[in-house]
């Protein structure tokens, strides 16, 4: 209890004292000061990061919502980094008394969350949850209008999303996100602008710690100074790689996202885009069906796994496909599919009995009978098992890190693949694709990606080349004279290399029709290739009608 004392005034002086009720009110406005300023230090203890603001100077280029109408993102031009561009966010502020209803929110729901033996959807059960705890305190906490709106984003954000990344997680344009360390700006790689700083920087290393941990919580896996390398996958199928600590990053922690398209790319969106054209596209549509193997050869990023996704669409409906990767990371429509992935070992140093490696599921995939055996990158004795089933007739599809064919070739014949030369042209089809800088402006340019040339392997160091790409035209070139498959398949089914390429052509027209009728979505794009499959004839004449229809030059286009 405060207690005041009391003096008489001296005469001539009384305006300079203040009444009880002028002290007791300034006594309660500093107690409720002080309040205020623990709200805030309690905030900024507990907030890993720090948002830096738009300064006056920067200009905005371009600004879209992630989270109408409570995450915003702004493209700005900094000019103290020489006119750099930058990935600033915006979200909608609490004031201190908003986030201790926050934190205290986040507490009840802890505490009253009743555990079910089963469910389907958690994040959907969550956020019933906590609509119903806001409705069951809003009296208390005053969660009306856009303050009830503010703190259930803020709940979503932090209990359901990934905290103070959730706006970059969101936004559909971003491809990876990067931090290099504490006190360092996260960067991001955005489709149209390429690699950007953000303003969303963590403290100090304990709290990026926290943080990489809480990601290695969602993806199901361990990280501690005794493991501190993460390879995951989370919840989401994004690619999680992280460093804890400093025990292998002398700088401190780090983390990569590279995230996961739930719609990948369709082939028809990598021939608008130029990635490949309809021929190339149609060659490769009809070579698979006919389950000759490639391998698709690229540098990091380069779109390896996003070429072999939209490739494997063109295997038949109904063939047993069965994939096996790392981190899961390829999508089909096909329903007799199996997806195999590999399982790291947590034991004791020098003990892997836990582990299942790329090796052990390549050898297990032969037990399903497979059609076909998607590997998502060789790059060890997995290979050689690859090629072996592939000697027994199996279709092969696969990817290997290398920046050129030739690099491709040597990484298979070195150890730890060991391919004999005699095996090499079981591969029937290497291509390499690569991102490649093209002119934007006269004084900017922007990195497209391209597939740069394809080559059929008739023998070990005989290789013809089937496709290249022109980088002054940006085009895409077939040379079906050097095909030995085209033969192949001809001689094989007992038809003509004209009949053989007629189909081709036939399939590039029809490739041609999705992208002018903007069939693009991968699902919608599936449905129509497999109604191809089962009745081409018709599939076809409605295709070429409706182009003619539309005045669509289709000789040019078989020329072509």
């Amino acid at each position: 209890m405060v207690k005041f004392r009391l003096r008489k005034s001296k005469p001539g002086i009384g305006k300079a004292r203040k009444s009880i009720a002028e002290r007791i009110s300034e006594y309660f406005a500093k107690r409720k000061k002080k309040k205020v300023e623990e709200i805030l230090m309690s905030i900024i203890k507990k907030e890993p990061i720090t948002v830096l603001p738009i300064k006056p100077t920067y200009t905005i280029i371009e600004s879209y919502y992630v989270y109408e109408p409570f995450a915003k993102v702004n493209i700005v031009t900094i000019p103290e980094r020489g006119g750099m561009l930058g990935y600033y966010v915006e979200e909608f502020t609490l004031t201190p008394e908003e986030h201790e209803t926050l934190e205290k929110l986040i507490d009840i729901l802890t505490e009253e969350l009743e555990p079910t033996e089963a469910i389907e959807d958690l994040r959907s059960y969550v956020t019933k949850e906590v609509i119903r705890l806001a409705n069951k305190y809003r009296s208390v906490f005053r969660l009306t209008g856009s303050r009830r709106a503010k703190i259930l984003y803020y709940v979503e954000r932090n209990l359901l999303g990934y905290g103070p990344i959730d706006p970059l997680m969101r936004d559909p344009n971003i491809e990876d996100i990067s931090c290099d360390g504490a006190g360092k700006p996260i960067y991001v790689w955005h489709k149209k602008y390429e690699s950007l700083p953000t303003n969303i920087i963590f403290n100090d290393a304990e709290r990026l710690n926290d943080f990489i941990m809480r990601l290695a919580h969602m993806a199901g896996k361990h990280v501690s100074i005794a493991f501190p390398v993460l390879d995951a996958m989370l919840p989401e199928k994004h690619r999680l790689a992280a460093t804890f600590g400093t025990e292998v990053s002398p700088r401190g922690p780090t983390f990569t996202i590279r995230k996961f398209r739930e719609k990948p790319l369709s082939p028809t969106e990598l021939i608008k885009s130029g990635v490949i054209d309809e021929i190339f596209a149609a060659y490769i549509w009809y070579m698979v069906e006919k389950r000759k193997t490639f391998m698709i050869a690229g540098g990091t990023g380069a779109g390896k796994t996003t070429l072999l996704n939209a490739f494997s669409l063109f295997i038949r409906p109904g063939m047993k496909i069965v994939t096996v990767e790392d981190t899961p990371e390829l999508n089909l429509p096909h329903e007799n599919w199996v997806q195999l992935s590999t399982r790291v070992s947590y034991a004791i140093i020098g003990q892997k009995t836990s582990e299942i490696t790329l090796y052990d599921l390549v050898k297990v995939s032969l037990r399903y009978r497979p059609d076909y055996i998607i590997v998502g990158e060789v790059r060890g004795e997995e290979a050689f098992v690859l090629f072996q089933a592939m000697a027994t007739g199996h279709g092969g599809l696969s990817t290997i890190h290398a920046e050129t064919l030739d690099y491709a070739i040597k990484r298979l014949m070195s150890p730890p693949m060991n391919i004999p030369p005699a095996y090499m042209r079981l591969m029937n089809i290497f291509m390499h694709i690569q991102r490649v800088v093209k002119p934007k402006t006269p004084t900017k340019f922007k990195v497209e990606r391209r597939v740069t040339v394809a080559q059929e392997v008739a023998d070990y160091n005989d290789y013809r080349m089937v496709m290249r790409w022109d980088p002054i035209k940006d085009s895409h070139e077939l040379f079906f004279k050097n095909s030995i498959l085209v033969k192949e398949v001809a001689k094989q089914s007992g038809i003509t290399v004209n009949d053989v390429i007629d189909d081709i052509q036939k399939r590039a027209i029809f490739l041609r029709w999705l992208i002018a009728r903007n069939v693009l979505d991968v699902w919608e794009v599936a449905r129509y290739i497999f109604k191809y499959s089962f009745d081409p004839y018709n599939t076809y004449k409605m295709a070429y009608e409706d182009l003619k229809s539309l005045g669509v030059d289709i000789e040019a286009l078989i020329k072509a």
